[in-house]
């Protein structure tokens, strides 16, 4: 009897432990989307940080790579204009021919003080543009003079010297009391007769016809005048555009002006001129070309005052934040910026504001500010 009681208890005590029951189940799946939660966390702080440092270290390269490519520019910005009189051109007269299609004026020489090496036009609260000229005959020419007076119909200049051009050179030829200056192609070096000939025709010719100049009001030169050798002038602009790209437009080529994008996620470029006392080599200011500065527009005075060009470079990471991660700044001479400061500055020499509030999210961007002072020094050695 005592057996059957023991075995049977026994029994019960099995089947009591046969199986899983309602609550592991649901103590197993609880903790199963808990772990699978934390995992998920985990992931998504980890994805987000990775994004965020992938984006930071892209703003980084750009702003670099934005800046390299200004810098390189602006440095070499006046070379092959080795006499101070190129600056004194404030009318450019250039004509460029090919396949019987014609440009007039050719569009590196257009506008303003043309040979000058670094102008900025101001962008108000959007990005300023630079605009970058050199020569790419990086030596030129020895000095030459007009010996007597050209007229516009002529083909001939009767130097004081034929050193040191050759056919096919590009040349200018300046007049300094008036600023008119014209850009020719030298068809032919007349050593024995001191003369540059520079006639028009060709497939390819930067000389118009005599009808062309007289009708355009193309100038006389009269003796005294000076010859430069400066070959093809480059001019490269600078700015940004409203997908946040650095871009550089060459006028260089006198049938077209393309645009380059140059790096990305670059919100706004500013920059400032150095200027130095009339006569002088020292930068003893820092000026807007703005309206209130006076210096919106040059004459060839303030061109030769410009020794150095001050910029600053805003660049962007391309990740999108949740929440706002960047605070208004507010310079020592109390300027307020929508983003970044440009750099530490003072009541009497105010950084130029950075203002980026277009974009209703600016705040949920990090950004990176890139600040450099470069010299203009192909200006200061041509003893300007």
């Amino acid at each position: 009897m005592i057996s059957k009681i023991g075995k049977a208890s026994k029994l019960h005590a099995l089947k009591r432990q046969f199986g899983v029951g309602l609550i592991e189940i649901m103590v197993g799946l609880a903790l199963g989307l808990l772990i699978t939660l934390i995992i998920t966390q985990v992931w998504g702080n980890f994805e987000s940080q990775k994004q965020r440092s992938v984006s930071g270290s892209s703003a980084q390269e750009n702003g670099l790579l934005a800046l390299t490519e200004l810098e390189q520019d602006i440095r070499m910005s006046g070379a092959g204009l080795t006499d101070p009189a190129a600056f004194d051109c404030t009318t450019v007269f250039s004509y460029y021919e090919t396949g019987g299609t014609s440009v007039s004026p050719v569009p590196a020489y257009a506008g303003g003080v043309a040979m000058a090496p670094v102008q900025i036009s101001d962008g108000g609260l959007g990005s300023d543009t630079l605009l970058v000229k050199r020569g790419a005959d990086l030596l030129g020419s020895l000095p030459a003079t007009i010996a007597e007076a050209m007229p516009s119909s002529s083909a001939e200049l009767k130097m004081s010297s034929t050193a040191g051009f050759s056919d096919g050179d590009k040349v200018v030829a300046i007049d300094r009391l008036t600023g008119k200056c014209t850009i020719m192609l030298i068809t032919q070096v007349q050593g024995a007769a001191v003369k540059l000939q520079h006639n028009p025709g060709g497939t390819t010719t930067y000389n118009p016809t005599v009808s062309y100049q007289n009708a355009n009001g193309w100038p006389a030169f009269d003796a005294g005048a000076k010859v430069l050798k400066i070959g093809d002038l480059i001019s490269h602009s600078y700015t940004t555009n409203a997908s946040a790209e650095l871009i550089m437009t060459d006028f260089s080529n006198p049938n077209s002006s393309p645009a380059i994008t140059l790096a990305s996620d670059i919100v706004k470029l500013k920059a400032q001129y150095g200027i130095a006392s009339a006569s002088g080599q020292d930068v003893n200011d820092w000026v807007d070309a703005s309206v209130a500065s006076g210096w919106n527009t040059l004459d060839t005075a303030k061109v030769k005052r410009i020794k150095a060009i001050r910029l600053v470079i805003v660049a962007r990471s391309s990740k999108q934040e949740a929440s706002n991660v960047t605070a208004p700044c507010t310079n020592v001479s109390g300027g307020v910026n929508n983003g970044p400061c440009a750099w530490i500055d003072s009541l009497a020499d105010p950084a130029p504001i950075i203002d980026l509030s277009e974009n209703s999210s600016w705040r949920k961007y990090r950004y990176k500010v890139y600040q450099t002072i470069i010299p203009i020094r192909n200006v200061i050695w041509a003893g300007v």
